[in-house]
Parts: structure tokens; C-alpha cells; sequence
């Protein structure tokens, strides 16, 4: 039996629920991320840690820090 004969076998036993979380974490997934009961993890450190930087940089602009002015100071 082939993987997608036994996907096939798998989805066709699903509540609706279960479907719904199942093509959910489908959405999310990219080849090589790491899913376990507990989500994707890898999609969660991508967010996070863009999410992260995305807050750094805003904390960084309002103190009035800048990697412009940062590099042009030596100039």
C-alpha cells in the first residue's frame, strides 16, 4: 500500500473536527518543519522570531536608534 493510499485510508476515518485541524496544520506546514501535539514548532519560531525583530526594531525607532544614522556616524 502506498503513502497516499494509506493517507487516503486515514482521512476518510476523521470526524469533521479532526479534518479541520488536520487541513489547518496542512495550511501551515512546509517541508522539514517539526509537528507534534503541539503544533508546528517550526512555523511558531518563524513567527516568533519575526514578531520579535518586528518589536526590536519599532523599540529601536521610537528611542530614535537607527542602523542609517549607526553607519553614516563614521562618514
Amino acid at each position: 500500500m502506498t503513502a497516499k493510499e494509506k493517507l487516503l485510508e486515514r482521512v476518510t476515518k476523521l470526524s469533521e473536527a479532526e479534518a479541520d485541524e488536520t487541513l489547518r496544520l496542512l495550511e501551515i506546514w512546509k517541508p522539514g518543519d517539526t509537528v507534534d501535539e503541539w503544533g508546528n514548532l517550526s512555523a511558531m519560531a518563524r513567527s516568533s522570531s519575526a514578531g520579535a525583530l518586528r518589536r526590536l526594531d519599532e523599540e529601536e525607532a521610537k528611542a530614535g536608534l537607527s542602523w542609517e544614522k549607526y553607519l553614516c556616524r563614521g562618514r
